[in-house]
């Protein structure tokens, strides 16, 4: 639901929906998969259309700790993260 919120500029209610998201992996242990860090990531562009830029890094970060793990470093996931830390 966040990416299709998003898609259409419903930025808000796309951010509400990873942060939702986010929150059930928390909670169900899935802290350290390639899917939990490209959720943390679509969450962080949610957060640069509100301007709330801080948070997007911050998401960001944790996006690439976990990419690079998963997926490496030049995987293209872990690279769209690495451009999105470089834009904030």
């Amino acid at each position: 639901m966040g990416v299709m919120y998003y898609m259409i500029g419903k930025y808000d209610e796309a951010r509400r929906a990873f942060e939702s998201a986010v929150l059930k992996l928390r909670t169900s242990g899935e802290r350290k998969s390639a899917f939990f860090g490209v959720v943390l990531n679509q969450m962080g562009l949610a957060c640069v259309q509100l301007f709330k830029i801080d948070e997007a890094a911050e998401l960001f970060e944790e996006a690439r700790g976990i990419l690079e793990t998963e997926c490496g470093p030049c995987h293209q996931d872990t690279l769209g993260v690495y451009s999105n830390l470089a834009a904030t």
